[in-house]
């Protein structure tokens, strides 16, 4: 499970240094990501891979000022992967669709986008 174990930030940029499990006995021992988020985390810049000896690095720099330099160097010299929504609901939608809970927004323009259309003039209606 990833565990977030350093955070830098100076204005509304943040950097998050997460742990990333391995499986045993791959020969990778500590594995970490490094996130960066802009805007007060409005707006996700991305993450790159860190390795060990790089991120032991990061856990040992004392000082918020020089962590949050010596984050930004590194997350510049890497080209950053992009930061992927995952909260989402995805799968089929189930009975309780529309009652207990509202009608989500992806299967309602799906369900619009699929009813066949009649246009008379300038006025479009749903058949």
């Amino acid at each position: 499970m990833a565990k977030t174990i350093l955070q830098a930030h100076q204005g509304g940029v943040h950097f998050y240094l997460n742990t990333e499990s391995s499986a045993p006995n791959t020969g990778h021992r500590n594995r970490y990501r490094l996130f960066k988020t802009e805007n007060y985390g409005r707006d996700k810049s991305g993450w790159i891979q860190v390795g060990s000896m790089a991120g032991q690095e990061l856990r040992s720099i004392e000082g918020g000022a020089a962590l949050f330099e010596a984050c930004e160097k590194l997350f510049a010299s890497k080209k950053p992967h992009c930061y992927g929504h995952h909260g989402a609901i995805r799968g089929k939608a189930g009975k309780w669709e529309g009652e207990a809970f509202p009608t989500r927004q992806s299967h309602l323009k799906s369900k619009l986008a699929a009813e066949p259309t009649c246009s008379v003039g300038h006025d479009v209606r749903k058949i």
